[in-house]
């Protein structure tokens, strides 16, 4: 349960930086707090270093990731640390999606406007600072605990309570966390907090698009199943035997485990694409939120493939809901889960 408090914590300052825009006193205190929390990293650090310094086990890419963590924590607190931030989130965006070659092809069009008017991170913006802020502490924190969350898998099994598999990382805590981040009920009404979000009444071509997105991420997943297993070894492939005999043992338990293998499908492809898409994806564009969500998976199984693997489907996933809306990716998502979801129970 500590990453669903930790989910609460991020949710709470994402409503309280909304506070803060027409308040100085609880903006100071937030920035405070990001202050201290960079003091705290920089603690940590130092004891990490001088127990690997006497010959205690420590992880050397916990230091590393330490190391980078606690000066970034500090450094966004100036505003030309988040215009470099914003310039680097505009530019990936636009090479990404292809805009940076409007300018070469309208001449008319100049550049240096072109780029201010298509800025993603506002670096002006307190609930941008603020959602900087909980996006470098959660790529951090996950990279640090990868390891121990590999060890908590069993919360995804049918035997572990229902009520800590819906609020696990990947369950419905991600579509609060979500909410709150966009300021519901301070900046925006429950209607215009769905609206930034994406989470719109998809049109019929949006439906078909999202329908055919499924057979192209099951492709796409199925390729990569090829390439991992034969990098990963047995490893990948007993983590996953252990996982689909676990969840889908043909017992008197088989329908209940087949249900709520459902529920968790829906609850991690619509809480995931809230958070990456709906979210993150307008703050940041398109890559850096697809790759947190390469990340969210790194504890599965051989993270570094893993994350890659993610991260790519997420980017091209991440292009679709540029185009169109977050609930066209939501159908996408949830019927690559339900698909693998069958596949397993039909081979379990």
């Amino acid at each position: 349960m500590q990453d669903f408090f930790l989910i609460l914590t991020a949710a709470l300052l994402g409503l309280l930086a909304h506070l803060a825009i027409k308040r100085d006193w609880l903006a100071w205190a937030l920035k405070t707090l990001v202050f201290l929390a960079g003091l705290v990293e920089s603690l940590w650090l130092v004891i990490a270093s001088l127990r690997s310094y006497i010959g205690r086990p420590c992880d050397s890419l916990k230091i590393t990731i330490l190391t980078l963590l606690s000066p970034a924590t500090c450094v966004i607190l100036f505003i030309q640390a988040r215009e470099l931030v914003s310039a680097l989130c505009t530019g990936l965006e636009l090479i990404i999606t292809g805009q940076i070659l409007l300018p070469l092809i309208r001449k008319k069009v100049k550049a240096t406007e072109y780029f201010l008017r298509k800025k993603i991170f506002i670096p002006t913006s307190f609930p941008h600072f603020i959602a900087l802020f909980v996006y470098i502490s959660a790529v951090a924190y996950l990279l640090i605990t990868m390891n121990d969350r590999r060890a908590g898998l069993s919360e995804l099994l049918p035997t572990s309570p229902l009520l800590e598999r819906l609020f696990s990382p990947n369950g419905i805590s991600l579509i609060l966390l979500s909410f709150c981040g966009v300021g519901i009920c301070i900046s925006r009404s429950g209607k215009e907090a769905l609206q930034r979000l994406g989470l719109t009444k998809p049109n019929l071509v949006q439906i078909i698009l999202g329908v055919l997105l499924i057979f192209a991420s099951f492709t796409y997943d199925g390729l990569w199943a090829v390439y991992t297993h034969h990098l990963a070894g047995q490893d990948l492939a007993t983590q996953l035997s252990g996982y689909n005999s676990g969840t889908f043992t043909v017992t008197e338990t088989f329908i209940p485990s087949v249900i709520l293998a459902l529920i968790m499908a829906f609850c991690a492809g619509i809480s995931e694409e809230i958070l990456i898409r709906g979210a993150l994806q307008p703050v940041f564009g398109i890559l850096p939120s697809a790759l947190l969500h390469g990340i969210l998976h790194a504890h599965i199984a051989h993270a570094p493939v893993l994350i890659i693997k993610v991260t790519i489907w997420s980017a091209f996933m991440g292009l679709i809901r540029r185009y169109t809306n977050t609930t066209t990716t939501v159908i996408a998502h949830v019927g690559l889960n339900l698909a693998t979801i069958l596949l397993f129970a039909a081979n379990p």
